[in-house]
């Protein structure tokens, strides 16, 4: 089982989320790590797509210096993969 999410954080403290269903890549950006749930959430319902579906999962926060977000996304992280299993 393979999980690949990669959550970048930028400089101006815009999160981008990538991932992967059937080989497609997709991208949902939120503006803090409060809004990047909500955002996830209103992506995949507009795209048919369910957490379990979501494949190959990665974290990066290098660039991210708000603790409260790395901790929102590491969160997010962890439901995905519990929805994988």
């Amino acid at each position: 089982m393979n999980f690949l999410i990669s959550i970048n954080f930028y400089l101006s403290f815009m999160i981008l989320l990538s991932f992967w269903v059937n080989s497609k890549k997709y991208q949902v950006r939120a503006d803090n790590g409060e809004d990047l749930l909500i955002s996830l959430d209103k992506f995949l319902k507009k795209n048919k797509i369910e957490p379990k579906d979501i494949h190959r999962v990665f974290l990066d926060t290098s660039q991210e210096k708000s603790i409260t977000s790395i901790r929102i996304a590491q969160a997010i992280l962890k439901a995905l993969k519990i929805a994988r299993e």
